[in-house]
């Protein structure tokens, strides 16, 4: 698999904090919801939010609106289903540790520690990076438009185009700002109109 983060990464050194909160609700931790500044843990988070969705279908905290899905994210506890292997329970409870100073990954081991886990014990690592592993499955795509391998509940579906209406500039909502963009108007009405 290959994941992008359609421009919303950023960089910084490695033991500083993040105040940014960006992406998508479901995926973010607790601290960047707390907005307390984050750093690499969050990151080991919304791995554990991929793979249990990857496991189970869903992410563990979803439903109802941004601020329930929030006070989900804080406050419960992730249940995880009984068909998970205990690996599978073991991976899942430590990157998904509410508190970032104990989330696997967090440590001075970083992915080393995440890569030790029991949970990819069947994963030889240095041929997965020289990327010489054949997948367990490999899709048959016809053409960058082929479609034949998603669910036609998705492919089905009617495109319903709702394009926002463009802004209409209004400069009396930042009277009181210290900077406003002069208008013409107020150009003419300062230096006489031109003819």
């Amino acid at each position: 698999a290959m994941l992008t983060d359609f421009g919303l990464a950023k960089q910084f050194e490695e033991n500083t904090r993040s105040n940014s909160m960006c992406g998508t609700l479901e995926y973010m931790s607790p601290e960047i919801v707390l907005g307390k500044g984050h750093d690499k843990a969050a990151d080991w988070w919304s791995v554990g939010i991929l793979v249990f969705e990857m496991l189970t279908g869903k992410p563990p905290f979803c439903g109802g609106g941004r601020d329930k899905i929030q006070q989900k994210i804080i406050k419960d506890k992730m249940k995880l289903p009984g068909f998970l292997t205990s690996e599978a329970h073991s991976l899942l409870k430590g990157l998904l540790q509410k508190e970032a100073s104990k989330r696997l990954g967090s440590g001075p081991g970083g992915s080393e520690e995440i890569k030790r886990h029991k949970w990819f014990k069947a994963v030889n690592w240095r041929k997965l990076e020289a990327r010489e592993i054949q997948p367990s499955f490999l899709p048959e795509v016809v053409s960058q438009h082929c479609i034949t391998n998603f669910d036609e509940c998705w492919t089905n579906m009617p495109l319903l185009d709702s394009p926002a209406a463009s802004p209409k500039p209004n400069e009396m909502y930042f009277k009181d700002f210290s900077y406003v963009k002069p208008t013409a108007t107020h150009f003419f009405q300062k230096n006489g109109s031109v003819n």
